[in-house]
């Protein structure tokens, strides 16, 4: 009875966020709608801005301590730049990213809102409920990964298109082991998982 309730609960959740991530979707869609077609009452220049990585800053003027200069820089940091009149192509590739990374999410939750129709059906251990948990870890790698190349592909975009003088900005690219380390493990559970349902299988088949 008190693992019924939990299936319910947890299918209440699920459907609140598959909800709420298709309204965001759909935002994100008329988002770029309204860059595409530069639409008045938006300012493209603050939507534009981007976050960059810097290896250095050097600042022209010096610091003041008792009467002493001292030069100063700032290392290994990131920030947000914003450029008024700039033809920043680049940030659809940022919604680009941005649009993948929703749609993925949306695929978990879709998977996910599979898997409890199953169960609250009594329907456990089936073959359908390991492809869907397969399909999730699939989706888990594939939402640390793609939308992190694109990231990496717009920042060298970006540092070979712009110059800022004693600013030197870099391209990285941010290595989300611990998303694929959990998708690699979902993907495994969705193996023993499939394994032992065919067992299950065979042992009906046996008696």
């Amino acid at each position: 009875m008190e693992n019924r309730k939990l299936l319910v609960i947890s299918n209440s959740i699920i459907n609140i966020f598959w909800v709420l991530q298709i309204l965001f979707v759909i935002l994100l869609v008329v988002y770029t709608l309204l860059l595409i077609f530069h639409v008045d009452f938006i300012d493209a220049n603050i939507l534009k801005g981007f976050k960059i990585h810097f290896k250095s800053i050097d600042f022209v003027q010096p610091l003041m301590h008792d009467g002493q200069a001292y030069k100063m820089k700032l290392t290994n940091g990131e920030g947000r730049l914003h450029a008024d009149s700039l033809n920043q192509n680049f940030i659809y590739f940022r919604v680009l990213a941005a649009f993948i990374d929703s749609v993925m999410y949306l695929l978990i939750l879709y998977f996910l809102r599979k898997i409890l129709k199953n169960l609250t059906s009594d329907n456990f251990f089936i073959p359908e409920n390991g492809k869907l948990i397969k399909k999730i870890g699939y989706s888990i790698i594939a939402l640390a990964i793609i939308p992190e190349v694109i990231h990496y592909f717009t920042d060298k975009m970006i540092t070979k298109s712009i110059s800022i003088e004693n600013v030197v900005i870099k391209s990285e690219f941010h290595f989300d082991y611990q998303t694929i380390l959990l998708g690699i493990i979902v993907f495994v559970i969705s193996i023993v998982f499939l394994r032992g349902v065919e067992i299950k299988e065979e042992q009906d088949l046996t008696i």
